[in-house]
């Protein structure tokens, strides 16, 4: 029984130990950020090697929140239309030539690898009356006195 006991924590703490440097040597990283649509309330961010889970995005986005906002101007700031969308994608394979209908492509970006994947991360939204949603995988979030608090039933954003 020790044996079998031994093994499992073995296994645990090389399991954490690899996880540990994964993430250390496989950081989030920003590539590129792209305005879009009227006043420019849509901002696109990619990103390389994302966080795993919801709470890592969802946490990700809180510590670089200040970081977009200074040196990006993301979210920008509400102009005709009330309201900003931020969309984030996984940048993985990097920018490709249109090829197939469904890619992402960025007019501002003069040559023919101008497109991405549409590898969709989350999104972070206002509404008119200034609530921000975050969206990850089929979850919808709030945040409240700086927790992330997961709506349960479907919202309809005004």
């Amino acid at each position: 029984m020790k044996k079998y006991l031994l093994t499992a924590i073995l296994i645990f703490v090389s399991a954490s130990a690899g996880w540990g440097w994964y993430l250390k040597t496989h950081p989030t990283t920003l590539v590129s950020t792209h305005q879009e649509g009227t006043d420019n309330f849509m901002s696109i961010i990619l990103i390389k090697n994302p966080p795993l889970t919801n709470k890592g995005k969802l946490d990700w986005w809180m510590n670089n929140a200040t970081m977009f906002k200074e040196k990006y101007n993301i979210p920008s700031p509400p102009g005709r239309t009330g309201y900003f969308v931020i969309d984030v994608f996984d940048f993985a394979d990097g920018y490709k030539e249109l090829e197939r209908y469904d890619r992402l492509c960025f007019d501002e970006i003069k040559t023919s690898k101008n497109c991405i994947d549409k590898n969709w991360l989350m999104t972070i939204r206002s509404s008119r009356s200034g609530k921000v949603w975050y969206n990850v995988d089929e979850s919808t979030y709030i945040e409240k006195n700086g927790k992330f608090i997961k709506v349960k039933e479907k919202i309809k954003i005004k």
